[in-house]
Order: structure tokens, then C-alpha cells, then sequence
């Protein structure tokens, strides 16, 4: 079983996500987070073995948050702009 976060600060980007991870029996939903500081808190707190990451969020950018983890999981970013 894949255990897997949402990391997006946008609740109906979240609410997508989560339909579409309800379909597949593979993967379970562990938690969804606002941001980059709540993601932090459950990756120190739980095993994630695939992080759904919202690249524009306020105060810390996906990217950026990416770029602070030591051993991070495999991460799917996620976005509404066109330019990524």
C-alpha cells in the first residue's frame, strides 16, 4: 500500500485530488495539508511514500519546500498555472 499526502493550500485542488486517489486501491490517503510547514510536521510524524505537492503556496513554494528535505518521498507536483 502507497502512503500518500496532499500538499496544497487551495481546498477544491485538494478535493480533486482526493477523488481521484479514492479510485485507485493502491494508495491510501493519509492527510491533506494546507502547506509546506503542516507537510514538514507529517513527514516527521509518519512513513509518506508519495507527497501530491502544490507548487504556488504562500510563505514556502513547493519547490522551496522540496529543496529542504533530506530523504524526501517520491512527489508529484501539482498546479493550476500554465507555466509549470
Amino acid at each position: 500500500m502507497i502512503k500518500a499526502i496532499i500538499v496544497d493550500d487551495e481546498p477544491l485542488a485538494q478535493e480533486v485530488l482526493e477523488t481521484y486517489i479514492s479510485q485507485l486501491p493502491d494508495i491510501e490517503l493519509i492527510k491533506k495539508c494546507n502547506n509546506a510547514f503542516e507537510a514538514g510536521e507529517c513527514l516527521r510524524q509518519h512513513q509518506v511514500d508519495l507527497m501530491f505537492l502544490d507548487i504556488q503556496m504562500p510563505q514556502l513554494s513547493g519547490v522551496e519546500f522540496v529543496k529542504t528535505l533530506t530523504n524526501p518521498p517520491y512527489i508529484i507536483f501539482t498546479t493550476a498555472y500554465p507555466d509549470y
